[in-house]
């Protein structure tokens, strides 16, 4: 019964219509496609973009200066071998370079005048955030933007407690 309830409204649009040959019907229907090819072209468009949307990760392979401040609980001897930091308070100049990148995570070295530790890093899903875990610590930055990032560090070893605070500007 509904078959035929249809036809018949299709045989009446097709009928009354003004427009002949062009009827209604026909015109609603071209309409009707032209809208669905639109919302297809749509979908497609969002998708790609979605898609390159992981082109938003930042490079950060390079080489990058560091400038640090910050202080060494020892606990009672000498600080460790890997404690690129000494004293109370303390300040460093260093190096660090991303050797490489797949994604979001990334590895490297952390070079200062005491010692080098190799890195590993990540990149967090908002693009800003840098996470990193050294060879006794801990560490998490900012990305401010291509070439520079505020960071944190900070580590409790047996030998000794550090923390500081610094910058990583990339070597050009």
């Amino acid at each position: 019964m509904g078959e035929t309830y249809l036809l018949n409204f299709k045989k009446v649009l097709n009928d009354k219509a003004p427009l002949g040959r062009g009827s209604l019907l026909r015109k609603g229907e071209a309409n009707l496609k032209k809208v669905i090819v639109g919302i297809v072209l749509l979908a497609f468009w969002v998708g790609a973009s979605l898609c390159f949307a992981e082109s938003g990760i930042p490079n950060l392979v390079g080489t990058w200066s560091v400038k640090a401040e910050g202080g060494v609980i020892t606990k009672g001897g000498a600080a460790g071998a890997k404690t690129h930091h000494s004293g109370e308070f303390s300040t460093i100049n260093a190096e660090a370079v991303v050797t490489k990148q797949q994604g979001r995570v990334l590895h490297g070295t952390f070079t200062s005048p005491k010692a080098t530790e190799s890195f590993i890093a990540v990149i967090s899903m908002d693009n800003k955030s840098f996470f990193l875990a050294d060879e006794d610590g801990i560490m998490e930055g900012k990305i401010v933007n291509k070439d520079k990032i505020n960071i944190v560090y900070r580590h409790v070893t047996p030998t000794d407690t550090v923390v500081a605070v610094g910058i990583w500007t990339r070597k050009k």
